[in-house]
């Protein structure tokens, strides 16, 4: 399990520096190295990220989680006051620090886990999907929804619902929770026209090829462009116009410059990433474990699938980014934390492993003694001057 979690946290590195590259290469000709430094800077406070949540024992959420998603959720609010929250786009979703834009919806992705893995800890096996977990969840799902953010609402419900598939609860009411968040789902991309729209464009993006499936069509363009091997780097932003290239579109331009070769390398970093956090969270020592390791694997693995999706035009449009490699520097905080937390879950389950053996080895010497474990005990107390048990003198 070391080097499990040590390639876990390797892949993740390799897929941000990457995106350093792909970054570079798609603003450096109108932007020269701007967008590189501060991409740089998200790269070294995600990795900073990385090493606090690592070395934060996962049971520590229990006390820490309530505050976490208490300060998310008035981030949410604030950000959705004008004077407050910045717009960009039509969308209201950050905070302008100045030096840094938070956008707090990303850190809802974390806290929609941890509260929902906090919850359904404390319930017997068998039992019903509680009210007020799904009154939780649907409260940061409508905050971000109002934004808009639809991608990242969708991932929200992605992670809550990796947590409940980990967890113990009735399996008729996992059901009911699925089948009722898809329906949500849809009915909230039909309401807005633009979302309607871009599902529309889904089925069949070329006939709109120059009005609304324009974004869809010119990324599959470049990614036919880029053959086996690609462009080379630098080379695909003076060719195929993408929009959003630095952001959601990031996967055509790897297609464009690295060719088949470098999709399947990035697709292959993610499929390690949902293979080791799934292995992460059946060792989990514990329920709470399982289901933060099970919750942050489907998160980040569900954002992958729809944004490598959405590129190829295999999937709709929904605004999201990819993990680690597009330009963000809420996202890339989120992603490394997410890492850090599996990390640390995976070492405490590997300590946990090796004090089982050891105390099963203690009481089995203890026996080949000849002596009750009682007596064996009152000798130890004996020898360390401690005070005798007067249940053990009277025979028990």
């Amino acid at each position: 399990m070391t080097s499990l979690r040590t390639n876990l946290f390797l892949a993740a590195l390799g897929l941000a520096l990457l995106g350093l590259v792909m970054v570079y290469s798609a603003t450096y000709r109108d932007s020269g190295t701007a967008y590189l430094i501060v991409r740089t800077g998200h790269v070294l406070l995600g990795v900073l990220a990385f090493f606090v949540a690592s070395r934060v024992r996962y049971t520590a959420w229990r006390k820490v989680g309530p505050v976490f998603f208490g300060v998310v959720l008035v981030g949410l609010v604030l950000v959705l006051i004008p004077g407050i929250g910045v717009e960009i786009g039509g969308g209201r979703r950050w905070f302008d620090l100045g030096f840094f834009m938070v956008q707090p919806a990303e850190f809802a992705k974390i806290a929609a886990v941890v509260v929902a893995s906090l919850w359904v800890a404390r319930l017997r096996p068998g039992s019903g999907l509680p009210f007020g977990l799904l009154a939780v969840i649907g409260i940061l799902f409508g905050l971000v929804v109002l934004e808009p953010d639809f991608g990242t609402s969708v991932m929200i419900l992605a992670g809550a619902a990796g947590v409940l598939w980990a967890s113990e609860l009735r399996t008729r009411d996992l059901l009911l929770f699925g089948g009722a968040g898809v329906a949500v789902l849809v009915g909230v991309m039909f309401l807005a026209p633009y979302r309607r729209e871009r599902f529309l464009t889904f089925l069949d993006p070329w006939s709109v090829a120059q009005g609304s499936g324009y974004q869809v069509v010119q990324s599959m363009t470049a990614i036919q462009s880029g053959d086996w091997f690609g462009t080379g780097a630098g080379a695909g932003a003076e060719g195929t116009y993408v929009p959003e290239l630095r952001t959601d579109m990031i996967f055509a331009l790897i297609g464009e410059e690295l060719g088949l070769l470098g999709m399947v390398l990035v697709i292959g970093a993610f499929v390690f990433l949902a293979i080791a956090g799934l292995r992460i969270s059946l060792h989990a020592p514990s329920v709470l474990g399982r289901c933060l390791a099970a919750g942050l694997t489907t998160t980040i693995t569900a954002q992958a699938v729809f944004n490598i999706g959405a590129a190829m035009g295999v999937l709709p449009l929904a605004g999201m980014t990819l993990p680690f490699v597009s330009y963000g520097g809420s996202s890339m905080l989120v992603c490394f934390a997410a890492i850090g937390i599996l990390y640390r879950i995976s070492e405490d389950s590997e300590r946990a492993r090796e004090v089982k053996p050891k105390a099963g080895k203690s009481r089995a010497a203890k026996a080949r003694a000849g002596k009750p474990r009682a007596a064996a005990d009152l000798d130890s107390r004996r020898r360390n001057r401690g005070a005798r048990d007067p249940r053990a003198l009277r025979g028990g």
